[in-house]
């Protein structure tokens, strides 16, 4: 397994200083791409702006269902264009 490690030293940060994600060590292109999608969002970025850098996550091979639940539980969907 590997760690995808996100932390700021700052003084004054209010916002989660160190987020720490275990994936596995053969994931796919499109699993690591989803892994930041997640990190992103639990680093605070807005929807929209996750949606404009990663652009669409469903690709041929993907569970569709798992993808649409994973862009409701970070509220990107349709309703949030």
């Amino acid at each position: 397994m590997a760690k995808l490690v996100y932390t700021v030293d700052e003084e004054y940060n209010r916002e989660a200083s160190n987020i720490e994600l275990t994936v596995p060590d053969d994931m796919t292109i499109h699993e690591f791409k989803v892994i930041c999608v997640r990190l992103a969002s639990a680093m605070g970025y807005h929807s929209e702006t996750i949606k404009k850098g990663f652009g669409d996550l469903l690709h041929g091979g993907d569970n569709v269902e798992e993808l649409r639940q994973l862009l409701d539980d970070l509220k990107i969907g349709r309703n949030n264009r």
